[in-house]
């Protein structure tokens, strides 16, 4: 494994990490400080994208994404919808715009446990790479 591809990964899962902490922060403070829970969402998110960034140019992502499989183009929409729409709707809740239902509860939990467990496998992955570089 290069110097380059190290970096890269470095780079991958602090993007990762820095996704999950502001997801984390939403979940946490959606109950009782909603607008705060997306404000450290945001920072966290567009501390994530920027790192992200950095480990390739756009021509490159954009390759990958036409190779990937149904599964990762399928992650991915549901990912950015919800990177998106939980947020708002987090935030609407604290303005008094929005009620959370069972329904739309129980959606949130879904999601954020199929994420989970998609983290879990990403870093699973990050340490078997690094375990094959070693042998």
């Amino acid at each position: 494994m290069t110097a380059q591809q190290t970096d890269e990964g470095v780079k991958k899962a602090g993007s990762g990490v820095l996704f999950g902490i502001g997801a984390t922060a939403l979940g946490v403070f959606s109950a009782s400080q909603p607008l705060i829970g997306v404000a450290f969402y945001t920072v966290a998110v567009t501390g994530a994208v920027l790192l992200w960034r950095k480990t390739g140019g756009e021509k490159s992502k954009i390759e990958e994404f036409r190779a990937a499989s149904p599964g990762d183009k399928t992650l991915w929409a549901v990912g950015m919808a919800s990177a998106i729409g939980f947020p708002i709707l987090v935030a609407a809740d604290g303005l008094g715009y929005f009620n959370w239902s069972g329904l739309t509860a129980g959606i949130g939990f879904a999601v954020a446990s199929l994420y989970v467990i998609f983290g879990g496998f990403s870093l699973l992955d990050l340490y078997n790479e690094g375990e094959d570089s070693i042998a």
